[in-house]
This record gives C-alpha cells, sequence and structure tokens, in this order.
C-alpha cells in the first residue's frame, strides 16, 4: 500500500485486556470501515469455504502440469488468448485476487493456532464495519482453513508473449517480462528439457511465444504476475 493512504486506514491499538490476549482497534475513518467490510467479506468467504472442502487432498501441481502437456499435444485443449483470460475468467477463477491476499495474511496468523505446541489455543476475529462478524478458530478449523486458502490448481493453457529474464536450470525455472501485461512473473518448466526449449530466447534475446498454464492460487488469478507453467512453444 503506498504510504499516502496509511492516514486513511490507520487503527488506534488499545491497551491489552485479560481473558487471554485481546487487544482492541478503533477507527472513525469512514475509509478504514470500507477496508473492514473488504476484510470481513474475504474471510467468511474463505471460512465457509473451509467447511465446505475440509482437507481434501490437492493435485500436485507437477501432476497437474503432466495433464496439461498431454491436453494441449492431443488437441484437447485448445490455448486461448491472455487478454480473453483476463476479460472472461475460466471456470477454475471464482473469486478476486484482493480476497487471496487478505486471505493468506490471516492464515499465517494463525499458523500460530496449528503448531504443535499450541496446544488448545484459539484465535477470535472480531470486525465491525456496516455489519458485525465473529470468526472463531482452534487447530481443527485452522487447520481446514489452511488447506482451503493453500489450495493450487493450473488454469487452462494460454498464450503468452514475453522475454525472459533469467533461467536456473538447477530449480528448472526463470523470470520473464510479460509483454502483454508488461509485468514481470516466473515461469515454471516440467524438467530440463523443456528448459532447453527456452534458452536460444534467452541467449539471443529474442521474444518468445509459448502456451503456458497460469497458476490459480485459492480460485483467484492474478493476470500480472502470477506464476506460469510453460507447455510449449506456440
Amino acid at each position: 500500500m503506498r504510504q499516502e493512504f496509511y492516514s486513511e486506514v490507520e487503527l488506534l491499538v488499545q491497551e491489552p485486556k485479560e481473558g487471554g490476549y485481546v487487544l482492541d482497534f478503533l477507527s472513525s475513518n469512514p475509509v478504514t470501515k470500507t477496508v473492514i467490510n473488504r476484510v470481513s467479506s474475504a474471510v467468511n468467504g474463505a471460512v465457509e469455504a473451509s467447511k465446505q472442502a475440509g482437507l481434501e487432498k490437492a493435485t500436485k501441481i507437477e501432476d497437474s502440469l503432466s495433464t496439461r502437456i498431454a491436453q494441449v499435444e492431443s488437441g484437447i485443449l485448445i490455448p486461448k488468448d491472455l487478454q480473453t483470460m483476463i476479460d472472461n475468467p475460466d471456470a477454475s477463477v471464482i473469486r478476486r485476487y484482493g480476497d487471496r491476499a487478505i486471505s493468506r495474511e490471516i492464515d499465517q496468523i494463525l499458523s500460530i493456532i496449528r503448531a504443535g505446541h499450541a496446544g488448545d489455543s484459539t484465535f477470535e476475529l472480531f470486525l465491525s464495519g456496516d455489519k458485525s462478524a465473529k470468526f472463531e478458530f482452534n487447530k481443527e478449523s485452522a487447520g481446514r482453513f489452511h488447506s482451503t486458502v493453500s489450495r493450487r490448481e493450473l488454469g487452462e493453457p494460454l498464450l503468452y508473449t514475453a522475454t525472459i529474464s533469467s533461467l536456473d536450470r538447477h530449480n528448472n525455472n526463470g523470470k520473464i517480462y510479460n509483454l502483454i501485461t508488461e509485468k514481470v512473473a516466473n515461469i515454471h518448466f516440467f524438467n530440463e528439457d523443456f528448459l532447453e526449449v527456452a534458452i536460444p530466447f534467452f541467449q539471443e534475446k529474442k521474444e518468445m511465444v509459448f502456451v503456458g498454464s497460469p497458476l490459480i492460487e485459492y480460485g483467484a488469478f492474478d493476470p500480472d504476475a502470477g506464476d506460469i507453467y510453460f507447455i510449449k512453444l506456440a
């Protein structure tokens, strides 16, 4: 967040209370209330999703990438233009990217509750904006929340145009400058053979047009700087 926005969302921290570790935050700024409403909406969505999803096992990204490669090679999936995905997200994109960011911040706090030494510790979050909402977590519900908001899957294959900023043979990944969004993003390769395909474009500093699948995290898609998984040259 830009520094000039800080004053509009300042919260006054009160003295800790007894009954665990209780902290009150207060603000009379109307902009802050808007922020509280936004946070409350995002957390509520994640909590409800975690109740439905439970602790189901997610497919490994490596397995998903292998499937995407086979689907493209066999013609089952036809790559779309990136702009088409931005304007009309695929079915796996079900929430705004900001919801993911907010939920992951809460998940960081809940890591304390999930820790082995936390015992029967609980965490309560009470948000009062236009409406009041109370969220309560114990170790079990904190685990479900983490399983939900950390879920990662690959979106439908897209066409990208980019220049390569760096490549890492050891980890089979690199960084690209996306010429459509004009942003830097991470790119991942299935193995070293796939990375080898990109090396001439890196060495000769040429544009590379390729098919890739964007990473969908907790049902959210970051078109600007989200990770991309390489499938093939276009």
